[in-house]
């Protein structure tokens, strides 16, 4: 006998990263899913994303996003592992221009209050609380952390 769950769409136009600037808020009003990419694995598997709606300060449209790996691990250790407790969270979203496979690109980084994004040991990207040295990032012990629901005083 075959089971199946029930598949969640995330409507809407997507967001361009470029239209986005440093320091604005973001609420993610959606769960966030594993959908499948335009991209391929090296075995030929197609690649997931991690799609969610997110609602950004100063836009009246609610847009899809695909949040990046370090966005992701920030909110779990924020917020949990539940991505239904990551929603109407006020975010901090943080853009940085960076070149990939010779492109031009802008990452999008979206920041629970008592993080911030810096580059760990290795030069990669991470979300750490602001307590911890980025450079020891792999030995911290992931923590989920109450925060304050401030979204009721957000006009977003």
């Amino acid at each position: 006998m075959a089971t199946y769950k029930k598949s969640v769409i995330v409507d809407g136009s997507w967001v361009k990263s470029g239209d986005l600037k440093t320091g604005v808020r973001a609420k993610i009003v959606s769960e966030t899913t594993p959908t499948p990419s335009q991209f391929q694995n090296k075995d030929g598997s197609v690649k997931n994303q991690d799609v969610c709606q997110v609602k950004f300060e100063g836009f009246n449209e609610t847009y899809k996003m695909a949040l990046n790996r370090a966005t992701i691990n920030g909110l779990v250790d924020a917020f949990g592992e539940d991505a239904k407790d990551w929603m109407n969270k006020v975010l901090l979203v943080e853009t940085e221009k960076m070149r990939v496979a010779g492109r031009a690109v802008i990452a999008v980084y979206l920041i629970a209050e008592g993080y911030h994004r810096a580059d760990d040991a290795n030069g990669y990207a991470v979300i750490v609380k602001n307590s911890v040295d980025p450079r020891d990032y792999e030995d911290q012990p992931s923590g989920h952390v109450e925060q304050q629901d401030a979204s009721k005083d957000v006009p977003f």
